[in-house]
């Protein structure tokens, strides 16, 4: 038992020989009140999600399609002469199997008015576009399509439609193609809504509330809207390691005259690179020894001031 004792490293100060003083009492104080703040503080940063990124080469096939959902608010065309087209670098086009959307006649305060149903053949009621045009109707574009990870791009415009544009009659100026984006994203949007509700990194909707309107003094011109949009590959891991694979974005724009009928242009191109985020999270053994220092070195520190405190404060009285 005593050879035990011997290498106690605790050894206990009987309880008559401990003496209180105020000195200690404040720096006991203020140490319990430093002491709560830096264990806080490591249990914040302990229960924080940190994200880490890093850029590496993009690897994934140029074969799989990437999905392009959007919504835009066409506020001075009709639907009549709004069509879409896409043509990529490869010389393809897109077919009804990689297109999913809808048209909304919308009022002049840009409310939808009713769905518009396109003939398949693209074939225009006079009427109807007529009525459009006297109304003063815009258009909106619901939907989505699937692309090829090569540079293409995709337009908006009359297309083969303009052909009724002089049997309707009262267009007296270039149709005006200004719009207004609601959305545009590439890639699942089910992926795409996980990422925004988990990371604040990446620019996943460049485009979103940006718009292009003609100015009135251009009436008169026939203006191509154009888009220049930069796609990156990004994927994003939980804590689980569950990974999300979606697209950011970055988008400029311009404006040309045009010496044909006026439309919008979006020209993409994909980045070589891929962007990955992923979540980390400080380990519970570092946790605990972060704690410990805290704890040891406040109250080592704390001691050896109150030391200097209560020898100081003995001195001062021994003086007077």
């Amino acid at each position: 038992m005593k050879l035990l004792k011997a290498i106690d490293l605790y050894g206990k100060v009987p309880k008559g020989l401990a003496e209180p003083t105020s000195s200690g009492a404040v720096v006991s104080v203020l140490t319990l009140i430093f002491l709560g703040l830096m264990v806080m503080s490591e249990v914040i940063e302990y229960i924080t999600i940190d994200v880490q990124s890093e850029i590496i080469v993009d690897q994934q096939l140029s074969k799989d399609r990437v999905q392009v959902s959007f919504d835009i608010k066409f506020v001075r065309a009709p639907c009549d002469f709004l069509e879409i087209d896409q043509q990529d670098a490869m010389g393809q086009s897109l077919s009804q199997q990689f297109m999913e959307f809808k048209y909304y006649r919308m009022d002049s305060s840009e409310r939808r008015i009713g769905e518009y149903i396109r003939n398949q053949n693209n074939w225009i009621v006079i009427e109807d576009a007529r009525t459009a045009v006297a109304e003063k109707q815009g258009c909106e574009v619901v939907g989505s399509l699937k692309i090829n990870r090569v540079k293409g791009k995709i337009s908006f415009g009359p297309h083969r439609s303009h052909t009724y544009i002089g049997a309707v009659g009262n267009l007296h100026l270039p149709l005006d193609y200004s719009h207004k984006f609601v959305s545009f994203t590439f890639g699942d949007e089910n992926a795409l809504k996980k990422v925004k509700s988990m990371f604040k990194q990446g620019q996943l909707e460049s485009l979103a509330g940006s718009q292009r309107i003609k100015k009135y003094e251009l009436a008169s011109q026939s203006m191509q809207h154009e888009h220049f949009i930069h796609i990156i590959p990004t994927h994003y891991t939980l804590l689980n390691k569950q990974t999300y694979s979606v697209y950011q974005y970055t988008a400029n724009h311009n404006e040309v005259r045009s010496h044909n009928y006026a439309n919008v242009q979006l020209r993409y191109d994909f980045a070589p690179t891929t962007v990955t985020y992923w979540q980390t999270k400080e380990d519970i053994l570092h946790f605990l020894v972060q704690i410990c220092a805290v704890i040891g070195g406040i109250f080592t520190v704390s001691s050896m001031i109150e030391a200097s405190v209560y020898k100081v404060m003995r001195s001062v009285l021994k003086v007077e």
